[in-house]
């Protein structure tokens, strides 16, 4: 699988950060109104709690569910904030595979040229002011991806070792998160599951349903369990 591109990721998360500063923004600057909204995509502040709220909710449909004792691999992990929930939540052990070029190339960049390039797009400064306001209560300092995500793809003996070897120990869980969406075909799915058929890890996708193929359609075609985004678990 080639992996997401950043224009995929720009098209699933889109979050408008004005709405929850603690400061209003100054009058005659009112966003919506008389200028666009500063919006960002997939960045650490508007994703870290999801992905702590998202644990809470899916660790009650797993059973067994994860432990601490546990050893478990995140495919499709972007930069890591899903591993790092699951962490905060649990203790285990877990990382990350991620094949998307987007990934690999600035998950050990910070975000605070792409935060500020948003904020000048709606016409603010943000070297000063209330652009720098934004600035700061956005950007978050540090390398984006805080957790370990491998360019794995796992398929081959040697790509499933090194996954191990950074582990710790063979995974007694695999999830696949947000990977599954429309561009992909039922074949695509099929070669997805495949490559880690062999492991006697426990499976399961974090799934939002399209369209196209609902969680019971994913279950179904893939043999695994699938947990929605909205906290609804499916068998296959």
């Amino acid at each position: 699988m080639a992996g997401w591109t950043k224009a995929q990721y720009d098209a699933a998360y889109s979050f408008r950060v004005e709405r929850y500063m603690p400061t209003r923004a100054p009058a005659g600057n009112v966003p919506g109104i008389h200028r666009p909204e500063v919006r960002i995509n997939y960045h650490e502040y508007s994703m870290r709690d999801i992905m702590v709220s998202r644990w809470t909710g899916v660790l009650p449909l797993l059973t067994p569910s994860i432990g601490p004792s546990d050893r478990v691999i995140v495919i499709g992990a972007g930069f890591g904030w899903g591993v790092r929930g699951l962490r905060q939540q649990i203790g285990c052990d877990a990382i990350g595979t991620d094949v998307s070029p987007y990934i690999q190339v600035i998950k050990d960049t910070d975000d605070t040229a792409e935060i500020r390039d948003k904020i000048a797009f709606v016409g603010l400064d943000p070297t000063s002011g209330y652009g720098l306001d934004i600035l700061n209560f956005a950007r978050t300092p540090g390398n984006r991806a805080k957790e370990l995500v491998l360019d794995e793809d796992l398929s081959t003996v040697q790509s499933r070792q090194n996954v191990a070897t950074a582990l710790g120990g063979n995974p007694t869980f695999i999830c696949w998160e947000d990977l599954v969406d429309d561009s992909m075909t039922d074949q695509d799915v099929l070669d997805l599951v495949a490559l880690v058929a062999a492991s006697a890890a426990r499976k399961f996708f974090i799934y939002t349903p399209t369209v196209s193929r609902s969680a019971q359609d994913l279950a179904t075609l893939s043999g695994h369990r699938v947990i929605t985004t909205d906290f609804q678990s499916v068998a296959p």
